[in-house]
């Protein structure tokens, strides 16, 4: 049965409509299937060694300090030889302080041993010609008198040579002297100035050693041990190299941070103050990586692009691990074998098919 149907009626209208939707649609198909696909670059996701790379921050500081003080006490600073910067040897003069009154002092002491060296002589001779006399002719009162002024006169002898002896060592106090091979981190004393007991006149850096005092989050401090080389990268991005001395004993309560000593090498330019990123190596273990270049992020979420025999490329989000310079540990969301896209992935859309072309026999590394 025909049916005829008048020009510009509302059915005619809408069939013509179908018919060139359809048609566009046909057309745009016919346009997707001639389009050239896109060739991209694929490897096979394997197992690899990854380094396991603690991550922290320090401050550069001294191995051991030392503090350098006076116990002399009121004398005025009249000689300083020492400055920051220098190296000083054990033994090695640091500064003197006003010795006149103490060398005036030791001048007196050795008077007043020499006159009770005397006084002990004279009572000394006076008791031996009471013991030689003939008995009877001296009394025994007068004999022990005697003898009691031999000990009188030796008590004061010793009183007096303690007095030297404390005198001289307090002369001695007014010569400071590095304790130890060390670099003189710190100087506060200034000529002239009059010293206190206990103040301190210089800070001294042991054998010119200096290390980092590295915070880590206490869910790493486990897998750090002493001897494990570490990078040290310092305000200006320069690395240097040291090594792990000790972990601390103990962590802090309120941070949760313990600290690594990382010892550092002769001659490095780092001072002590600085605020340095410290980088340990803890070892390597075996895991799932894929390159760096092969992510892609989706929603905020990391994923890849897997192949397909049929030549499909699949988005896969994943959950992304430990990360080198290179390479990307993959926690969940892939199987070794799978292959992935490793050059092209940011041109992709999900379900694009793709010509693959496998990666040249060169492996990806997954240390840094």
């Amino acid at each position: 049965m025909l049916v005829f149907m008048r020009v510009g009626s509302p059915l005619s209208i809408a069939l013509a409509l179908i018919l060139t939707s359809t048609t566009a649609a046909l057309s745009e198909e016919r346009e997707y299937e001639r389009r050239p696909q896109l060739t991209v670059t694929v490897d096979s996701v394997r197992t690899s060694r990854i380094e396991d790379i603690v991550v922290g921050t320090g401050t550069v500081a001294a191995w051991r300090e030392m503090p350098i003080s006076s116990e002399a006490n009121a004398l005025a600073i009249v000689e300083l030889l020492a400055d920051e910067g220098d190296e000083v040897k054990k033994g090695q003069l640091l500064a003197r302080l006003n010795q006149t009154l103490l060398l005036a002092q030791i001048e007196q002491n050795n008077a007043a041993v020499a006159e009770a060296e005397a006084s002990l002589s004279n009572a000394l001779a006076d008791q031996k010609r009471a013991h030689t006399v003939t008995s009877g002719v001296m009394s025994q009162q007068t004999i022990d008198q005697r003898e009691l002024v031999v000990k009188t006169a030796a008590a004061k002898l010793a009183s007096t040579q303690a007095a030297l002896e404390e005198t001289k060592a307090r002369l001695a106090q007014t010569v400071i002297v590095a304790p130890a091979n060390a670099i003189v981190a710190v100087r506060t004393a200034t000529l002239g100035q009059v010293v206190q007991s206990g103040t301190d006149l210089f800070r001294l850096i042991q054998d010119g050693r200096i290390e980092v005092n590295a915070l880590v989050p206490e869910a790493d401090i486990f897998r750090i041990l002493p001897k494990q080389t570490a990078r040290i990268i310092d305000p200006m991005g320069r690395i240097s190299r040291a090594s792990v001395r000790i972990v601390a004993p103990m962590v802090d309560a309120k941070t949760r941070l313990g600290t690594a000593r990382i010892a550092l090498s002769a001659g490095t330019e780092l001072k002590p103050g600085m605020f340095v990123r410290v980088e340990i190596d803890a070892g390597s273990t075996e895991a799932l990586t894929v390159p760096l270049k092969a992510i892609v992020w989706r929603d905020g979420r990391a994923a890849v692009f897997t192949v397909s025999e049929d030549g499909t490329a699949n988005l896969k989000t994943i959950t992304a691990g430990r990360k080198t310079s290179s390479a990307v540990e993959v926690v969940d969301g892939l199987d070794a074998g799978e292959r992935i896209v490793v050059e092209g992935a940011g041109l992709l859309n999900d379900g694009e098919k793709v010509r693959a072309e496998v990666a040249s026999a060169q492996p990806f590394t997954a240390t840094p």
